[in-house]
């Protein structure tokens, strides 16, 4: 179940923030609302929804580090400054609670609607009111992509995210001692590559990026840079 993205942001570090500020509020009005018996949980639920939000962040840092050691360590040359391997990521845990957070926070705001002392007041400081989210700019929209490897065939999958208003994309490649090349414009959310190796029978490691189009126009930064491995 989730919650209405009317009200409700999308990213996890967003919705975080979004509990943070209703926790805070709830806190605050509970009582008024005749609710305060409900504050407990909020409040546990909410320490959840940070430590989901941190652990993710972290997460994501050890994997893009233990990435970036698995290619220094395999493919740089002897001699090469010896990379160190990233630390662990630190969990703090919160206590657990029972699965259904969004349930529990859905049926909260329709009993905090329907309190007798319930304003819209209440509801902005909550931030329960349906709100119509301002447009992503040209100059900020970014797309997000996973790359995935087939076993043979010199094949990869380019699968995007966040692509905004735009109508199209391209992904380019980066192979080493070359320059990006556009491998293929697609309007979908993914697309299939096929390469040809610069070593017929040898699998070689690619750079890819995505840069989204409009109107036949570069539209947004392009994405982050994602290494991969095409085999023969």
């Amino acid at each position: 179940m989730l919650l209405s993205s009317t009200f409700f942001p999308t990213s996890i570090a967003a919705r975080a923030a979004w509990y943070l500020n209703f926790n805070t509020q709830f806190a605050i009005v509970a009582g008024l609302l005749g609710l305060s018996g409900e504050v407990a949980q909020v409040d546990r639920d909410n320490n959840v929804m940070q430590f989901l939000s941190d652990s993710f962040n972290q997460v994501n840092a050890y994997d893009d580090a233990m990435r970036q050691y698995r290619r220094i360590i395999t493919e740089g040359e002897i001699g090469d400054p010896t990379p160190k391997i990233p630390a662990s990521p630190a969990f703090s845990f919160p206590d657990e609670v029972d699965t259904g957070i969004f349930e529990r926070t859905l049926n909260l705001i329709a009993r905090v609607k329907s309190a007798a002392d319930y304003t819209d007041e209440i509801g902005a400081l909550l931030g329960i009111l349906p709100s119509t989210p301002d447009p992503i700019s040209s100059s900020e929209a970014k797309p997000t992509i996973r790359v995935e490897a087939a076993q043979t065939g010199y094949l990869f999958s380019v699968v995007v995210a966040n692509r905004a208003e735009s109508d199209m994309w391209e992904a380019w490649i980066l192979r080493k001692g070359g320059a990006w090349t556009n491998a293929k414009t697609a309007s979908g959310k993914s697309v299939d590559v096929t390469i040809t190796p610069t070593v017929p029978g040898d699998a070689e490691q690619i750079q890819v990026r995505v840069q989204l189009r409009k109107s036949n126009q570069n539209y947004g930064q392009p994405s982050d840079v994602v290494y991969t491995t095409v085999n023969p």
